[in-house]
C-alpha cells in the first residue's frame, strides 16, 4: 500500500475537475470561505492556501496528510482508500539556455498528484484533540522586517497606507486589524518599493485586488470575522476590478502572499509549508 501511496502520477492521469482547475477557481473558493474553515486541513502539516483551496474543490471536510503522515497519529489508510490531489513543486528545463552554464534554464512549476489522505480514508487512533496556535502581529512585522510607523495623512477617508516596508494605520480606522493586513499585503507583494511606484499607479485596480484579496484569506484562516465585513471586502475587491480579469500570475501572488503572511505570525515549529 505504501508503494502505491509514492507513485508519480502523470498528466494524464489527473481528472478533468482537477486539471481545469485554474488559479481563479480557486480564489473563488477562498472567498467564498466560512470562518476558519481552513484550519481543519492542518493537523499534520501546514499546507499552502492554494493546496487547501484544492482539498476544498474535491469536497475534503476534514483534516488531512500523507501516508506516513497519518502513521505518526497511529492511524493506517484503508485498503483501496483514494489519494486527494495537492499541489507539488516539480522543476522544468526551459528551452532558454544559460549564458552562464551553457545549460537549458530551469525554472519550478506545481503539479497536481495524489499526496494526502483524509481522516475518513484512515482507521486507527481518535486524533488528539488540538490547541491552534496564536498568530501575533508583532511576530509577523519581525519576521517580515516590516515597521508600524505613526499615521500622517490628514485625510479621513484614510484607513491606512504602506511605502518601502513600513505600514502606517489610522488610529481611527474602522477595521484596524484587517487594515494592518490589507498594508502587509501591499509590502509583500512588493508593491510598496520604489521601483514599483510607477506600475502601482498604472495598474492600481490590480493591485488592490490583490492586496484586499489577501487581507480577505488571511483574516478567514485566522477566524477575525469579527474584525472585517466579508460582504464589504468583495465588494472593494469587485470595485478595484471593475472589469478586469486578473492574471494567473497576479492571483498565485494573492495565494503566495497570504501563506507569508499567516507564516510569519505563527510561532517557530508551525510555519511548514508545501
Amino acid at each position: 500500500m505504501e508503494r502505491t501511496a509514492r507513485k508519480r502520477y502523470t498528466k494524464a492521469e489527473v481528472p478533468e475537475s482537477v486539471a481545469k482547475l485554474t488559479p481563479a477557481d480557486l480564489l473563488e473558493e477562498a472567498l467564498t470561505l466560512e470562518p476558519g474553515e481552513l484550519t481543519t486541513y492542518n493537523r499534520a502539516h501546514t499546507y499552502s492556501v492554494r493546496n487547501q483551496m484544492l482539498l476544498r474543490s474535491q469536497g475534503v471536510r476534514e483534516p488531512v496528510a500523507s501516508y506516513e503522515g497519518w502513521r505518526a497519529f497511529n492511524r493506517h489508510v484503508i485498503k483501496g482508500a483514494k489519494g486527494k490531489y495537492i499541489y507539488r513543486p516539480i522543476t522544468v528545463k526551459s528551452e532558454e539556455i544559460d549564458e552562464n552554464t551553457g545549460e537549458p534554464k530551469k525554472f519550478t512549476k506545481f503539479k497536481p498528484v495524489k499526496g494526502a489522505f483524509a481522516y475518513s480514508d484512515t482507521e486507527g487512533e481518535p486524533l488528539p484533540e488540538i490547541e491552534h496556535p496564536t498568530w501575533s502581529k508583532e511576530r509577523a512585522l519581525g519576521a517580515l522586517a516590516i515597521r508600524e510607523v505613526a499615521f500622517e495623512d490628514v485625510s479621513a477617508n484614510m484607513q491606512g497606507y504602506s511605502y518601502e516596508r513600513n505600514i502606517a494605520i489610522s488610529p481611527i480606522a474602522r477595521y484596524p486589524m484587517k487594515t494592518t493586513i490589507h498594508e502587509l499585503g501591499h509590502v509583500c507583494l512588493l508593491h510598496t518599493t520604489k521601483e514599483a511606484h510607477a506600475d502601482y499607479l498604472e495598474h492600481r485596480g490590480i493591485k488592490e485586488f490583490q492586496a484586499e484579496s489577501t487581507a480577505y484569506i488571511v483574516m478567514n484562516e485566522l477566524n477575525m470575522r469579527d474584525q472585517f465585513d466579508p460582504a464589504e471586502s468583495r465588494a472593494y475587491i469587485r470595485n478595484w476590478l471593475r472589469d478586469e480579469k486578473p492574471s494567473d500570475q497576479a492571483i498565485s501572488q494573492v495565494f503566495k502572499a497570504s501563506d507569508e503572511i499567516l507564516r510569519a505570525g505563527m510561532p517557530e515549529g508551525e510555519k511548514e509549508d508545501e
